[in-house]
Protein backbone atom coordinates (compact mmCIF):
# COMPACT_ATOMS: atom_id res chain seq x y z
CA UNK A 1 0.00 0.00 0.00
CA UNK A 2 3.02 2.44 1.20
CA UNK A 3 4.70 1.68 -2.41
CA UNK A 4 1.70 2.42 -4.26
CA UNK A 5 1.61 5.59 -2.13
CA UNK A 6 4.83 6.34 -2.98
CA UNK A 7 4.49 6.24 -6.57
CA UNK A 8 1.77 8.18 -7.31
CA UNK A 9 3.28 10.83 -4.46
CA UNK A 10 6.51 10.22 -7.16
CA UNK A 11 4.15 10.53 -10.21
CA UNK A 12 2.58 14.19 -8.97
CA UNK A 13 5.85 15.47 -8.41
CA UNK A 14 7.29 14.30 -11.44
CA UNK A 15 4.29 15.88 -13.42
CA UNK A 16 4.69 19.29 -11.69
CA UNK A 17 6.35 21.78 -13.66
CA UNK A 18 3.50 20.86 -15.92
CA UNK A 19 0.98 20.79 -13.77
CA UNK A 20 1.94 24.62 -12.76
CA UNK A 21 1.84 26.07 -15.94
CA UNK A 22 -1.75 24.03 -16.58
CA UNK A 23 -2.98 25.60 -13.46
CA UNK A 24 -1.91 29.53 -14.80
CA UNK A 25 -3.66 27.92 -18.26
CA UNK A 26 -6.75 27.59 -16.18
CA UNK A 27 -6.96 30.75 -14.91
CA UNK A 28 -9.82 32.87 -15.10
CA UNK A 29 -12.04 29.32 -14.63
CA UNK A 30 -13.37 27.34 -12.21
CA UNK A 31 -10.97 24.62 -10.45
CA UNK A 32 -12.46 21.40 -8.65
CA UNK A 33 -10.27 18.21 -7.33
CA UNK A 34 -11.48 14.64 -9.27
CA UNK A 35 -10.30 12.63 -6.08
CA UNK A 36 -10.89 9.42 -8.04
CA UNK A 37 -8.51 10.23 -10.47
CA UNK A 38 -6.73 12.64 -8.67
CA UNK A 39 -6.62 15.74 -11.31
CA UNK A 40 -7.60 18.90 -10.93
CA UNK A 41 -10.17 19.93 -13.56
CA UNK A 42 -10.36 23.51 -14.73
CA UNK A 43 -13.43 24.75 -16.38
CA UNK A 44 -14.10 27.49 -18.45
CA UNK A 45 -10.13 28.97 -18.09
CA UNK A 46 -8.68 30.86 -21.05
CA UNK A 47 -6.79 28.29 -22.52
CA UNK A 48 -10.26 25.86 -22.25
CA UNK A 49 -11.51 28.86 -24.29
CA UNK A 50 -9.25 29.00 -26.88
CA UNK A 51 -8.72 25.41 -27.53
CA UNK A 52 -12.53 25.03 -28.05
CA UNK A 53 -12.31 27.98 -30.80
CA UNK A 54 -10.14 25.11 -32.30
CA UNK A 55 -12.92 22.33 -31.81
CA UNK A 56 -11.23 20.89 -28.94
CA UNK A 57 -13.30 19.84 -26.03
CA UNK A 58 -10.48 19.34 -23.72
CA UNK A 59 -6.85 19.58 -23.23
CA UNK A 60 -4.30 18.00 -20.35
CA UNK A 61 -1.28 19.19 -19.11
CA UNK A 62 0.17 17.71 -16.17
CA UNK A 63 -2.90 16.88 -13.57
CA UNK A 64 -4.85 19.24 -14.88
CA UNK A 65 -7.84 18.91 -17.47
CA UNK A 66 -8.78 21.84 -19.19
CA UNK A 67 -11.83 22.20 -20.52
CA UNK A 68 -14.70 25.25 -21.79
CA UNK A 69 -17.55 23.24 -19.81
CA UNK A 70 -18.15 20.25 -17.33
CA UNK A 71 -16.60 17.39 -19.81
CA UNK A 72 -16.91 15.00 -16.92
CA UNK A 73 -20.72 15.58 -17.58
CA UNK A 74 -21.13 16.14 -20.85
CA UNK A 75 -18.10 14.07 -22.58
CA UNK A 76 -17.03 11.38 -20.44
CA UNK A 77 -15.71 9.84 -23.49
CA UNK A 78 -12.87 12.38 -23.95
CA UNK A 79 -12.72 12.85 -20.28
CA UNK A 80 -11.05 9.34 -20.11
CA UNK A 81 -8.84 10.31 -23.37
CA UNK A 82 -7.63 13.38 -21.25
CA UNK A 83 -6.90 10.62 -18.20
CA UNK A 84 -5.01 8.83 -20.02
CA UNK A 85 -3.05 12.07 -20.61
CA UNK A 86 -2.46 12.74 -17.06
CA UNK A 87 -1.34 9.05 -16.58
CA UNK A 88 1.28 10.01 -19.60
CA UNK A 89 2.25 12.97 -17.57
CA UNK A 90 2.91 11.47 -14.82
CA UNK A 91 5.05 9.17 -16.78
CA UNK A 92 7.11 11.52 -18.93
CA UNK A 93 7.23 14.32 -16.27
CA UNK A 94 9.19 17.35 -17.44
CA UNK A 95 9.71 15.69 -20.99
CA UNK A 96 5.40 15.09 -21.46
CA UNK A 97 5.33 18.81 -23.14
CA UNK A 98 8.56 18.52 -25.49
CA UNK A 99 7.47 14.68 -26.49
CA UNK A 100 3.63 15.93 -27.26
CA UNK A 101 4.92 18.66 -29.59
CA UNK A 102 7.51 16.16 -31.66
CA UNK A 103 4.48 13.47 -31.50
CA UNK A 104 2.36 16.00 -33.50
CA UNK A 105 5.31 16.44 -35.45
CA UNK A 106 5.55 12.91 -36.25
CA UNK A 107 1.85 12.80 -36.83
CA UNK A 108 2.03 15.55 -39.72
CA UNK A 109 4.97 13.76 -41.55
CA UNK A 110 2.84 10.07 -41.12
CA UNK A 111 -0.70 12.05 -41.54
CA UNK A 112 -1.36 15.34 -43.04
CA UNK A 113 -4.96 14.82 -42.95
CA UNK A 114 -4.87 15.03 -38.86
CA UNK A 115 -1.80 15.25 -37.21
CA UNK A 116 -3.20 15.00 -33.91
CA UNK A 117 -4.45 11.95 -34.28
CA UNK A 118 -1.21 10.13 -35.66
CA UNK A 119 0.53 11.35 -32.93
CA UNK A 120 1.90 8.49 -30.89
CA UNK A 121 0.53 9.94 -27.45
CA UNK A 122 -2.72 10.38 -28.74
CA UNK A 123 -3.26 7.10 -30.70
CA UNK A 124 -2.15 5.93 -26.88
CA UNK A 125 -4.55 7.80 -25.26
CA UNK A 126 -7.20 6.69 -27.52
CA UNK A 127 -6.20 2.93 -27.51
CA UNK A 128 -6.26 3.07 -23.77
CA UNK A 129 -9.51 5.10 -22.71
CA UNK A 130 -11.48 2.65 -25.66
CA UNK A 131 -12.05 5.51 -28.24
CA UNK A 132 -9.64 4.17 -30.83
CA UNK A 133 -12.73 4.20 -33.05
CA UNK A 134 -13.09 7.74 -32.77
CA UNK A 135 -9.36 8.17 -34.40
CA UNK A 136 -8.86 9.16 -37.78
CA UNK A 137 -5.35 7.63 -38.29
CA UNK A 138 -6.54 4.87 -36.35
CA UNK A 139 -9.48 4.14 -38.51
CA UNK A 140 -7.43 4.31 -42.18
CA UNK A 141 -4.83 1.71 -40.67
CA UNK A 142 -7.92 -0.54 -39.75
CA UNK A 143 -9.38 0.36 -43.21
CA UNK A 144 -6.00 -0.71 -45.10
CA UNK A 145 -5.54 -3.89 -43.33
CA UNK A 146 -9.28 -5.12 -44.44
CA UNK A 147 -8.57 -4.78 -48.53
Amino acid sequence: MRAITLARLVGHLWASPNTLLALCFGLGGKFAFDRENRVIVAENGWMARLIHRFGYAGMCVGDVVLSPYDIRRYEPRIYRHELVHATQARMLGPLYLPLTFLGYAIGALIYPRCPHDASPLEVWADAASGNADYNQYLNRIRSRKKR
